[in-house]
């Protein structure tokens, strides 16, 4: 699934947090539609970054605990929901602290791949009721065609061509088998949101810069990158970005 795995990247967005917060997109009302059935939901979630999906669901009347490892992230979830209910807490979701048996889902909102999938399963099945879910999803690009995106693949690959899969090159939706079996859970089903979203080439640009593949960069080769991105999309105006929004769901044991 998308970006990288290595839990020292996932701690590089705090320093964009207000950034991140303003330029990346959310997530479809469908999903949240799809997971927000039987009554007043208790959700616990993983990665909340700067609480897209936390709002989302208290707003929708959920109780949330949301578990971010990132302070400067946390303190802007913290603003975001200061009148609903929902707690914040700044942990390692591997090592966050939960009663146990006392959540209908457990979420993760483009943030599992940050987690050791073997603990973080794990903490999700003791915090899970007995046939609790544990619910992934991920933004992911998914028919980008058309001269526009001809001209900022062309873009990366002139400059940086290792930061652009994950913006400007067409993944769709992915098989079950990218997401490791969870122990204590049942086998993950797969549901698919197809959305579109126009970005003119400053909106474009300050999403792809909270980006793990730009943050590493320095901030010189970032901009010389970002520049080329830019002017190709100013030739043509905008872009037309389809989004491909996947949501994996595996079912806890009955038993447990």
């Amino acid at each position: 699934m998308p970006e990288d795995v290595r839990p020292e990247r996932g701690l590089t967005f705090g320093r964009v947090a207000e950034d991140y917060d303003r330029a990346r997109p959310g997530y479809p009302a469908e999903l949240y539609a799809d997971i927000a059935t039987g009554g007043r939901l208790r959700v616990l979630e993983a990665g909340a970054g700067t609480g897209k999906a936390t709002v989302a669901f208290a707003e929708l009347g959920a109780s949330v605990v949301a578990v971010e490892p990132d302070s400067e992230m946390a303190d802007v979830v913290r603003r975001r929901t200061e009148h609903l209910d929902v707690e914040v807490q700044v942990s390692r979701f591997e090592e966050c602290a939960v009663e146990p048996a006392s959540f209908d889902v457990v979420v993760a909102a483009q943030a599992w791949h940050w987690v050791n999938h073997e603990q973080g399963a794990a903490v999700a099945a003791r915090a899970l009721v007995p046939g609790g879910a544990l619910r992934l999803w991920w933004n992911m690009p998914g028919d980008l065609g058309g001269p526009a995106w001809d001209a900022v693949r062309a873009a990366y690959d002139a400059t940086e061509p290792e930061a652009a899969p994950l913006l400007a090159r067409s993944l769709g939706a992915q098989s079950e088998s990218t997401v490791p079996r969870a122990d204590g859970f049942g086998p993950w089903s797969s549901s698919t949101y197809r959305w579109v979203q126009r970005y003119t080439a400053d909106e474009f640009c300050a999403m792809a810069a909270t980006y793990s593949g730009h943050l590493i960069l320095d901030d010189e080769r970032r901009s010389e990158v970002l520049n080329s991105v830019h002017a190709a999309i100013t030739e043509y105006g905008h872009v037309d970005y389809h989004y491909v929004t996947q949501m994996m769901t595996a079912r806890r044991d009955q038993k447990g």
